[in-house]
């Protein structure tokens, strides 16, 4: 565990040497007369806000995810505040490797930390990952078919928002047929038992032996988990359903509020549709946090109804609410529960 903690410590500050780098690039270039004068009359009140928004959002993950553990079947019980420290760990893994990869491995030991077996776990990582995917597919979606903004638009940010709208909706019909096919891994384990080679194997090394036998048995409680959603309970899921909206809600309302204690009137269409644009991309890039990607593209987004001056101040400060402050508090409760 220590040396995770160690690659976790190095992931942390590339990430952040990317995201510094490129916001401090942003200010040089944007940086004028004016700007020391805006920063002078930003409202406190709205960075109070803002940072309200935030913990309200570490509240609302840690709802979502008790209600997915609920409407999954778990027996047992998985209190709010382990389940806010869950997220928190999560994100702080997500946020510190290359393309989110730490994500998965993160929320399934958290989950087992709080008491869920593995496959339990697995499940409801699952679940949750679905409906954030399915919710981004959805708001992607209309922005490219039905607004026509996203489709329309020219330059690389666009481009690269088509090419992940077609990924992401191509994982999310993953993590569908995962869920329909919840028994595949426990199959998968159960053919490979009939190779005569690994029969053998499994059969003359005990390790082995226990290692395999304990992957069938969280495959079989992965699969009777996931059984959980039919028709019978399927109301059960529209708690963390509406949880997901209005996560999501929350997060995209921390932009207008950063620009109205800076003075400026949001165009609020246009504030969430471009963040839903970066949001979308920033998975895909292959720098821990997305990190110079979401600055420089949402600077791009943004230019057009954000006076020059400013917009260096507000993608600092709209990077600082959405992922540094997330990513830090993530970063301290990793390395103070895991020492």
């Amino acid at each position: 565990m220590s040396q995770n903690l160690t690659v976790g410590k190095k992931g942390l500050y590339l990430s952040l040497a990317f995201s510094l780098g490129s916001a401090a690039v942003i200010l040089y270039i944007t940086f004028e007369e004016q700007t020391l004068q805006s920063v002078m009359r930003l409202n406190p009140s709205y960075l109070g806000l803002a940072a309200l928004i935030v913990v309200a959002l570490w509240l609302v993950e840690g709802l979502r995810i008790m209600s997915i553990t609920k409407a999954l079947g778990y027996q047992g019980a998985i209190r709010l505040f382990s389940a806010m420290r869950v997220y928190l760990v999560t994100y702080f893994f997500a946020g510190i490797t290359p393309l989110a990869i730490g994500e998965w491995p993160a929320q399934i030991y958290s989950l087992c930390a709080s008491g869920l077996s593995a496959g339990e776990s697995a499940a409801v990582s699952l679940v949750r990952m679905f409906l954030t995917k399915l919710l981004f597919v959805v708001m992607a979606a209309f922005l490219l078919f039905i607004d026509g903004r996203a489709a329309r638009g020219s330059g690389l940010v666009f481009a690269l928002f088509r090419y992940a709208f077609w990924i992401m909706t191509l994982s999310t019909a993953v993590y569908l047929f995962l869920l329909w096919q919840s028994g595949l891994a426990h199959k998968l384990l159960e053919k490979l038992l009939r190779y005569a080679r690994f029969r053998t194997l499994y059969e003359k090394r005990p390790r082995i032996r226990r290692f395999i036998s304990g992957l069938l048995a969280e495959a079989v409680q992965f699969q009777e988990t996931v059984h959980q959603i039919n028709r019978k309970n399927i109301l059960h899921f529209l708690a963390p359903l509406v949880y997901t909206v209005f996560f999501w809600s929350l997060f995209y309302s921390i932009a207008p509020v950063l620009l109205l204690g800076l003075g400026v009137m949001p165009d609020i269409r246009a504030v969430v549709t471009w963040q839903i644009m970066i949001l979308l991309i920033i998975p895909y890039v292959p720098v821990p946090g997305g990190s110079g990607v979401a600055e420089f593209g949402l600077a791009t987004l943004f230019a057009p109804f954000v006076p020059s001056h400013i917009l260096g101040v507000f993608i600092v400060a709209w990077r600082f609410f959405t992922y540094y402050l997330t990513l830090l508090i993530g970063g301290i409760v990793t390395f103070g529960v895991k020492r």
